[in-house]
């Protein structure tokens, strides 16, 4: 008998010490969610005195300048490749470009002139409208597609636009490429307007060179007389091909992937 309440005794003492220590362990979280919760509030209550100051210079600023940032994605997004042709298109509207930023990653966590740079272009944004800012910027990357048009095949965080709808915009601007230096065959029909011939282009990336290379065409040929032309359609896309010499960054491919197909579209 003695034997039992012994053991029922042990039982009944390590049940209240684990109780003991669990309640301890409560208090403590609990103390330490309070702390947390206390220097999150001072933090942003800090935040929100120096994003003000920020703000209040910025709507003095913005009375006597325009002025408009961009931001790269943080932590690791893509670079902004049109930075002197958006310069220069801003110049163009007396908007001066105040340079690159990074998105906001952490949440009220103050940085010089973060707060700024955010209220400057909202104030931009008001007085020329988002839409039209918006378009700038996309002008901006057209316009160094035309003397980069390897960028065309890298998945950059700028140009997400252009790979909308199966690749419309994309394969827009490799076909406006492509048409400035090819003649169509003496011969050629042209399509009545609701058919549509193509040539889709498959490419793979030189691992070592960062090089696109040709690797098959699938073509759909709407008119059994052009299709002897197919010879001559090939021979000018492997041309044009060579001759952009896609070399690709290494940065690029490595975090967002590459475009490794188009399609050229026939009158």
């Amino acid at each position: 008998m003695r034997f039992y309440l012994f053991i029922l005794f042990f039982f009944f003492q390590a049940f209240a010490l684990g109780q003991a220590i669990s309640n301890e362990d409560s208090i403590s979280k609990q103390k330490n969610l309070e702390e947390r919760i206390r220097i999150s509030k001072e933090s942003m209550k800090i935040y929100n005195e120096l994003c003000h100051q920020d703000s209040l210079r910025a709507s003095i600023d913005s009375k006597t300048q325009n002025k408009y940032f961009l931001y790269n994605i943080a932590p690791v997004g893509s670079d902004f490749p049109a930075k002197e042709e958006f310069k220069t298109i801003l110049e163009k509207h007396n908007i001066i470009w105040g340079g690159m930023d990074m998105s906001i990653d952490r949440p009220h966590i103050y940085t010089p002139d973060k707060c700024y740079n955010i209220f400057m272009n909202t104030f931009t944004e008001k007085k020329f409208g988002e839409n039209f800012m918006q378009n700038l910027v996309q002008k901006s990357l057209i316009e160094y597609i035309y003397k980069n048009p390897a960028i065309i095949f890298e998945h950059n965080d700028h140009l997400d636009w252009i790979y909308e709808n199966n690749d419309a915009i994309a394969d827009s601007l490799i076909n406006k490429l492509f048409f400035k230096s090819f003649t169509y065959p003496t011969g050629y029909k042209t399509l009545a307007q609701k058919e549509q011939s193509f040539t889709e282009v498959n490419l793979e990336l030189d691992e070592t060179t960062y090089i696109l290379k040709l690797e098959s065409f699938k073509h759909r040929i709407n008119n059994n007389h052009n299709e002897k032309f197919i010879p001559h359609f090939e021979k000018e896309i492997s041309k044009f091909i060579k001759s952009h010499n896609f070399v690709l960054s290494k940065r690029e491919v490595l975090h967002n992937g590459v475009k490794t197909s188009f399609k050229i579209y026939y009158k």
